[in-house]
């Protein structure tokens, strides 16, 4: 199986080189497999990096996208190019684990299974409120994938999935959760989206309340955007409610029991809380789909064992810069 793997990156400086070098040497990626960048926009050395890492690996190519116009814009590039037989899209502001990829690709193998995705990990200490809610969302989002994975219910993707091509060609432009569309659309298709939670991935997620509130919106913004253009609505936890009652409350009582009362309150509320904001925002306005960018989760991730850490190489293109 050839592979595509895509990166839609924007102003990733401080970590596109330490993935470029992951999955380059860590992935054991199929021959003739190949890697597509997708710099949209960028004002910071991020392309510059990427070139320096297409000089050196012939895998790697890069596309320039003069303006930013919104990752669904990046991504279709990476569809209309790409020529393996199935696309790994992982976001630029991430890390996969050794043999991430490797789980992704086996797990495809079955004949009724059209995306997998893998499990995100935040980074994120739990020295504040913002980082324990990091950490509890991320806890109880495995925790969902897992369960809908085995009654083969997932209907969802993550920052790093696979999916079989074909399945889909283009995304809307508008889009704002483009892999919440992707996912949807291969649902709607009859094809299984399994979750494989060997394939881990490292985040790094808002490390300021604004930023987690930021985010939260604009996730849950656009899945009021993906249940009017798609007809279907994504899974998260008013969806559950709403469809699943009873499926909704087993999983509540789960996170209830795992981070105990006081966490679970205070999370409980904060989702509430973006999930009315959410809705106020979609009644109100309609955003671009070049996002404005929660910035604390652009902190750099750091290195795996393999890895080279592409610091040195931004510090010098800076000196040259200046």
């Amino acid at each position: 199986m050839k592979i595509t793997v895509g990166v839609c990156a924007y102003n990733e400086e401080k970590n596109i080189g330490n993935l470029l070098n992951n999955i380059a040497n860590q992935q054991q990626l199929p021959p003739n497999s190949e890697i597509l960048v997708v710099c949209s926009g960028c004002t910071d050395n991020t392309a510059k990096i990427v070139q320096q890492h297409c000089e050196r690996d012939p895998r790697i190519k890069l596309i320039i996208e003069s303006e930013r116009l919104g990752k669904a814009s990046a991504m279709n590039h990476i569809l209309a190019q790409g020529k393996g037989d199935a696309f790994i899209f992982i976001s630029a502001d991430t890390l996969p684990w050794k043999a991430c990829f490797s789980g992704l690709i086996s797990r495809l193998q079955a004949k009724n299974v059209g995306l997998v995705c893998g499990k995100p990990v935040p980074q994120n200490n739990n020295d504040s409120l913002t980082d324990k809610l990091v950490n509890t969302l991320w806890q109880f989002h495995d925790h969902v994938f897992k369960e809908l994975n085995d009654a083969d219910l997932a209907k969802h993707a993550t920052e790093v999935f696979i999916i079989r091509r074909g399945i889909i060609d283009k995304i809307p432009k508008e889009t704002i959760n483009d892999d919440a569309h992707i996912a949807l659309t291969a649902k709607k298709k009859g094809w299984l989206i399994k979750y494989n939670s060997d394939s881990g991935v490292s985040i790094c997620g808002p490390k300021t309340f604004s930023d987690y509130v930021k985010q939260r919106r604009r996730i849950l913004y656009g899945h009021h955007q993906l249940r009017k253009t798609t007809g279907e609505s994504p899974q998260h936890l008013l969806y559950f409610f709403t469809q699943h009652p009873l499926f909704a409350t087993k999983l509540l009582l789960w996170l209830a029991k795992k981070k105990g009362m006081p966490a679970f309150l205070v999370f409980t509320s904060v989702e509430l809380m973006m999930n009315l904001l959410s809705l106020v925002d979609y009644i109100s306005y309609k955003p671009n789909p070049a996002w404005s960018i929660a910035n604390s989760t652009k902190n750099f991730i750091g290195n795996n064992d393999n890895s080279t850490s592409n610091i040195e190489t931004t510090d010098q293109l800076r000196r040259e810069k200046n």
